[in-house]
């Protein structure tokens, strides 16, 4: 059994791409879509595919490459004077030690993230426009980005490399330029586990869609998942829609409504899941440890209240059996075994009660009124 996701980028881009992330969730394809923040579509699309569709799970396309900058009240490094962001990712790489730009990026990146939120979406998982989120210093500011919200899963990008066997796939376009991404995104990937460790986020183990992107039909996608090991879970990912004109995007719309590929995701070779499972499932396997240690809290605190229960009743039913100064020993001594100070202090409060309302019982009637 192999675990996938699939994903669709671009929600907001344009009317088409929203167009095609609608059919291609309805059609059963897709279990979640990224929101750019500051698309030109980005109404359209909340309107359309977010809102009507509430099982499927949005993600936020961080973007500081393409578009307008959600912040105009300061003089920023990441745009040009009319705000429109001039940044592409051989640049971001270049500055990404320089303070100052990952100050603004991180404004930037929560800008969008608040944005988001701020029209009632709750982001399942972060990725970004052009992937300039896996550069290393820019994916620290992610991650804890990622912990402020709330939000526990973060795109990662280790796609194993394979070969779809068509030549034509591999002499036209820019497909060695997609496998030098590809190493750069995978060795990107091994630097920044640490982060995704340091914040306890989730992540997929594999990753498709950079060496075949804007080529991700059934063929792409199943002869790369050959490569893939059971048990893992990996994220597919498709760039689709509707206009024909944009081919590629086009190609990739006709794959998520194709009814063969549709049936082959869904046969018992495949699990489809959604990154709010993925949360769920990371909830559920804390748990247990969380519950184990409040039961063995609970079991201690009722045997506490076992022990005084048995002291009071031993008193009651057999005062002239009791010794005061054994009893004070030994209540004192088992209080001075919990190691919590305040634990200690209310237990051994406790039982210097009982004890006291002991040598009360053992006064004269006169000497109690008294």
């Amino acid at each position: 059994m192999k675990y996938i996701i699939i994903t669709a980028d671009d929600l907001g881009l344009d009317i088409a791409t929203n167009r095609a992330i609608f059919e291609g969730f309805n059609a059963g394809t897709l279990t979640a879509c990224s929101i750019i923040p500051n698309s030109e579509s980005l109404d359209d699309a909340v309107k359309n595919v977010v809102k009507p569709n509430p099982t499927l799970d949005i993600g936020i396309q961080l973007n500081i490459t393409e578009g307008k900058s959600l912040i105009t009240n300061y003089e920023s490094y990441l745009t040009s004077n009319d705000g429109f962001y001039n940044n592409c990712w051989k640049k971001l790489l270049l500055f990404s030690n320089n303070n100052k730009y990952l100050e603004q990026i991180e404004a930037e990146f929560a800008a969008q993230i608040e944005h988001i939120i701020s029209l009632g979406i709750k982001p399942a998982y972060l990725c970004s426009h052009h992937n300039t989120h896996i550069i290393p210093q820019i994916f620290n500011i992610v991650c804890k980005l990622a912990n402020k919200y709330n939000i526990k899963n973060i795109r990662t990008l280790t796609e194993i490399p394979y070969i779809v066997p068509e030549l034509y796939r591999h002499v036209e376009g820019n497909y060695i330029s997609r496998v030098i991404k590809n190493i750069v995104f995978n060795t990107s990937t091994q630097i920044i586990q640490s982060a995704l460790n340091n914040y306890d986020l989730n992540t997929s183990e594999y990753y498709l869609g950079t060496l075949y992107n804007g080529q991700m039909d059934k063929d792409s996608v199943f002869y790369g998942l050959q490569k893939i090991p059971n048990d893992t879970l990996t994220e597919i990912v498709f760039h689709p829609t509707t206009n024909r004109w944009k081919h590629m995007s086009y190609l990739e719309y006709k794959t998520i409504i194709n009814q063969e590929f549709i049936e082959k995701i869904h046969s018992e070779e495949y699990e489809l899941l959604t990154w709010t499972e993925i949360t769920n499932s990371s909830k559920n396997a804390e748990e247990p440890e969380e519950k184990s240690a409040e039961e063995g809290r609970e079991r201690a605190f009722n045997q506490q209240e076992d022990e005084t229960a048995n002291l009071s009743y031993h008193t009651l039913v057999s005062p002239e059996e009791t010794n005061v100064e054994e009893i004070h020993e030994e209540v004192t001594a088992a209080a001075e075994k919990e190691e919590n100070p305040e634990q200690k202090y209310e237990n051994k409060h406790r039982y210097e009660t009982i004890v006291h309302a002991i040598k009360l019982s053992e006064k004269p009637d006169d000497e109690e009124e008294a």
